[in-house]
């Protein structure tokens, strides 16, 4: 019986953690919904560019950590990336860069307010594209994006 107990005990010590370290069912049905909105978003950019447009299930985790991590505007001229508030480590606890206001964690395994309500991403996207990359994202861009906080564990 004291065999069993140890073996529950070591279970738990090891099992919890690794499902504290994903994310709800609500994040996950937001970030998917958002998701498949892009690539639906995306076959117009497409058409417009002339090339395939891209499914939901082709959006890269690298591309959006690419983003992420981006110094420079699309004109090639140093800028500030995500990471200027957010870290590199998007689990972690970041700051303003110019308020020095302290800011929850980007990640949704870190954060479970993160990605939990469609308006309030689409806000945040619109806004912080705008603050970063002087312009908004494109559809591809915000698909890459949350496929690389889907990633991160």
């Amino acid at each position: 019986m004291k065999t069993k107990s140890v073996v529950v005990v070591l279970a738990a010590l090891f099992v919890t953690p690794a499902i504290a370290q994903g994310i709800s069912e609500g994040q996950r049905e937001v970030i998917k919904k958002l998701m498949a909105d892009y690539a639906a978003q995306d076959k117009a950019v497409a058409a417009k560019q002339k090339r395939n447009p891209i499914r939901a299930e082709e959006f890269s985790a690298e591309s959006g950590k690419q983003l992420f991590l981006k110094t420079k505007n699309w004109e090639g001229e140093d800028a500030p990336s995500c990471s200027s508030c957010h870290t590199d480590d998007p689990r972690q606890k970041g700051k303003h860069a110019a308020s020095k206001k302290p800011i929850l964690p980007l990640a949704p395994v870190s954060n479970p307010d993160r990605f939990t309500n469609v308006a309030k991403v689409e806000k945040n996207f619109s806004t912080h594209c705008q603050e970063i990359y002087s312009r908004d994202c494109e559809p591809a861009e915000k698909g890459h994006y949350l496929a690389y906080f889907l990633s991160v564990k």
